[in-house]
């Protein structure tokens, strides 16, 4: 429940700042932020089950696999925050990529999505 509430509030701030974001010099393209964001969910997923992962060793190991800085997929993903329709389709294609490495998921983020209609695409 508090995850949810956290995101709620993050699209909240992000939506209600009276000047808009500017798009980064070097903005991730929408694939590569997908792809970014399932290993994020995993990592989060296999921090949740209870595997003994350090989550932030997790983090660094995500980002220096995309040869990317923290600072660069938070810039960028502000930017897609606030731009809908692009981060549902990231986050869209980031649940699909999820789903071809693990069949199993689409189960449960169905039973998800059935027991929590109008869900948001950043809390499946």
């Amino acid at each position: 429940m508090m995850k949810y509430l956290f995101y709620i509030s993050m699209i909240f701030c992000i939506l209600s700042c009276t000047k808009a974001i500017e798009k980064p010099k070097n903005i991730l393209q929408k694939d590569k932020m997908s792809e970014i964001i399932a290993d994020f969910a995993i990592n989060e997923q296999q921090y949740t089950i209870g595997n003994k992962i350090n989550s932030e060793n997790a983090t660094r190991f995500i980002l220096k696999k995309y040869k990317i800085k923290g600072e660069l997929f938070t810039k960028s993903y502000e930017y897609y925050m606030t731009k809908p329709d692009v981060i549902k389709e990231i986050l869209d294609d980031a649940q699909k990529i999820i789903i071809a490495k693990d069949p199993k998921a689409e189960a449960f983020i169905n039973k998800k999505l059935k027991d929590n209609p109008g869900l948001p695409p950043q809390a499946r």
